[in-house]
Order: structure tokens, then C-alpha cells, then sequence
């Protein structure tokens, strides 16, 4: 299916693994010039790698979202490789992992909410300028269910995850007038590298028995049965930049198996 994609110009933040690799590539399938950010330059590689290999085109963009400065810069490296960017995904995050809320610190809320929130919202200033001088833009952030309905051990990166949405739909009302959707994905649980290095810990701290039980319980939460997977999340940014939701922003759209179904 052709969306109409061919030779705009994304940058996906966190793109080196996981959800964000999954949509880099998503994207080059669709004739997108994808700039591939990351802080780890040899992630950041690996990704240009793949999506040159496969016959796309991509440059990597390696630069810290939590540094304001370092997003300007970032940004003007791509302007002059691709030209303005058109698509926006904010997808980096950082988890620390399952902890009782007592139990953390505020260094500990610091990283997370640096990284997930002011992350995005770095990006989001510094990108959308360009973006409302030209009169078009699509902005995507990878929210999350536990931003929209909570998640105990996870208080730090919630908050986070639901200050993204209130962004998102603050930012929908102020920027739809120049012709720019911006929209939020919330997932539930996906089977990626960072979610794996949790689930590893949950596994060495229950034992294998318990670890198994909580498991089964966990996939009966879900309707479908099933994790996600990244390119589950990847096919709906393919969609929301798509001229097909030209109509839709302000919206916070689940891909979670069914997991939560806030009205």
C-alpha cells in the first residue's frame, strides 16, 4: 500500500533498538529518509546499516534529547543532509524497572522523566518551529498504558508517560492550525530488548516457578493473549504520518491487544 510517504524526511528518537529500530525500519519501507537518533552511536549505526542495506536511506543522529542544545545541533545536522523534518517520532525511553515507589530515589525519578518527557518535549520545541514555517508536520509520540490507566512500580515512568499525552493534546490544539497532527501511541506490554532486561530481573528475583505463574496471569489480562510487538507499534506511525489520518490528531490510539480500553 502506497501512504504517500516517498521522501519525506522522520527523525525517530531512540532508534537504535527496539520499538524505535522497528519503526526506522517501518518507515524506509515506505521511501521515508529516516534520521536515526540514539545516544549510543554504534546503535545509531546499526540501524543506518540495516535500512541502507535494504535499499533505503538513512543517517544517523546521535545526540543526547535530554540536552536542549544538543537537539538544536542534532537538527541542523539533519536540515542540511534532508532538509526540514516532517515526521517527528518521539520514541526514546528510559525504565529503571519494577520498584516499589519508597524504594526510589530521586535520582532515580530524574533519568526517567529526563528521558521520557523532557525528551519529547525538547524535540518537539526544537522540530516544530520548522514545521509551522512550512505549514505541514505529523508529530507521533510512543506513550504508554501505564501514562493512561497507571502502573504500581512504575510511578516515576507513568507520570512521565501521562505527561506525554497531555502534551500531545495540548500541542494538537495549539499547532492543528498550521496544518500539523500530532498524535500518541499507547502500547501495553511489547517484547522488546528493554522489556526483556526487566522481565530477565523479575525472573531472577521470583524464581522460575513464580515467575511462570506471574506470566500466565499477566497474558490473561490480555484479550488477545499475546505481547505486542514492535511492529505492531510500527505500523500504526506508518499510519498517523500517512495523509489516510489526515483528519485525526489529539488522539491517544491503544495498540495493546485489548489490555486497556479507557473511554
Amino acid at each position: 500500500m502506497n501512504l504517500g510517504l516517498h521522501n519525506y524526511t522522520a527523525l525517530v528518537t531512540g532508534s537504535g533498538q527496539g520499538i524505535g529500530q522497528t519503526i526506522a525500519l517501518r518507515l524506509a519501507q515506505e521511501r521515508v529518509k529516516v534520521a536515526v537518533n540514539d545516544i549510543n552511536a554504534e546503535r545509531a549505526s546499526e540501524t543506518v546499516a540495516k535500512i541502507n542495506d535494504a535499499g533505503g536511506a538513512a543517517i544517523e543522529a546521535v545526540f543526547d534529547i535530554t540536552d536542549y542544545r544538543a537537539v538544536q545541533q542534532g537538527l541542523h545536522k539533519i536540515e542540511s543532509e534532508y532538509g526540514g523534518v516532517d515526521i517527528l517520532v518521539n520514541n526514546a525511553a528510559f525504565l529503571l524497572g519494577h520498584h516499589d515507589f519508597l524504594e526510589t530515589s530521586p535520582d532515580d525519578w530524574d533519568r526517567e522523566i529526563k528521558v521520557c518527557f523532557y525528551g519529547a518535549l525538547n524535540c518537539c520545541h526544537v522540530v516544530a518551529k520548522g514545521m509551522v514555517e512550512r505549514k505541514t508536520g505529523n508529530i507521533v509520540s510512543i506513550a504508554s498504558d501505564a501514562g493512561r490507566i497507571g502502573q504500581a512500580r512504575e510511578v516515576a515512568y507513568a507520570a512521565s508517560k501521562s505527561a506525554v499525552i497531555g502534551m500531545t493534546k495540548s500541542l494538537a490544539q495549539e499547532l492543528g492550525r498550521y496544518n500539523i497532527n500530532v498524535n500518541a501511541i499507547s502500547p501495553a506490554g511489547t517484547d522488546t530488548p528493554l522489556r526483556q532486561s526487566v522481565e530477565q530481573k523479575e525472573l531472577e528475583r521470583l524464581g522460575e516457578e513464580k515467575y511462570r505463574e506471574r506470566e500466565r496471569k499477566i497474558l490473561r489480562l490480555y484479550p488477545l493473549r499475546r505481547i505486542g510487538k514492535p511492529e505492531d507499534i510500527a505500523n500504526m506511525v506508518v499510519f498517523l504520518a500517512s495523509d489516510a489520518a489526515c483528519n485525526v490528531t489529539g488522539q491517544v490510539i491503544s495498540v495493546n491487544g485489548g489490555y486497556a480500553m479507557p473511554g
